[in-house]
């Protein structure tokens, strides 16, 4: 009697099957990859647009109180400081000041050139801020934006500080 036959080994078509199992397998890492290649290059574009702001925050904090580039010029961009309406990713926007500004007066900050050169430009709103509503300006509120565009579209940073008048008691 004729002894059953052992299969020992693979077959082709198991080989196969293993094959494509791991080239779909493959294939998802290789997207994770791609996805995370591209958030890391939006996380050094945006650190790089928080440090821009963050300079010209930390250098209008040094100018007087009635500089000219504390002026509120435009008083329809007061109501949404923090930009819900997401006015700021627009092509045109309404702003207060903006970089050709800067270096009128005395400017310790990041050069312009060097901030467009890098494909940012910066803006700035003003709004007067009186808190005990006794027709004495306490506060200036400052949002400062800074744009680039990133696949045809506004990207924005936006960071607040508040300036207190010095002549003020509140």
């Amino acid at each position: 009697m004729a002894s059953p036959r052992r299969s020992s080994g693979f077959t082709l078509v198991e080989c196969m099957a293993a094959m494509s199992v791991l080239l779909i397998g493959s294939l998802g890492l290789l997207s994770l990859h791609h996805i995370g290649v591209a958030m890391n290059g939006d996380a050094r574009v945006m650190s790089r647009a928080t440090a821009i702001a963050q300079d010209l925050v930390s250098q209008l904090q040094m100018w007087s109180f009635d500089d000219p580039r504390l002026a509120n010029t435009n008083t329809t961009n007061d109501a949404d400081p923090g930009d819900s309406a997401g006015a700021y990713e627009t092509a045109t926007f309404t702003f207060d000041q903006q970089e050709s500004g800067l270096e009128s007066q005395a400017w310790l900050g990041l050069p312009s050139a060097t901030v467009q050169g890098l494909g940012f430009t910066r803006f700035w709103n003003v709004a007067h801020v009186d808190l005990d509503a006794n027709g004495t300006l306490n506060a200036k509120r400052v949002a400062v934006i800074v744009r680039w565009q990133r696949n045809g579209t506004w990207r924005r940073i936006v960071l607040f500080t508040v300036l207190k008048n010095p002549a003020s008691t509140n």
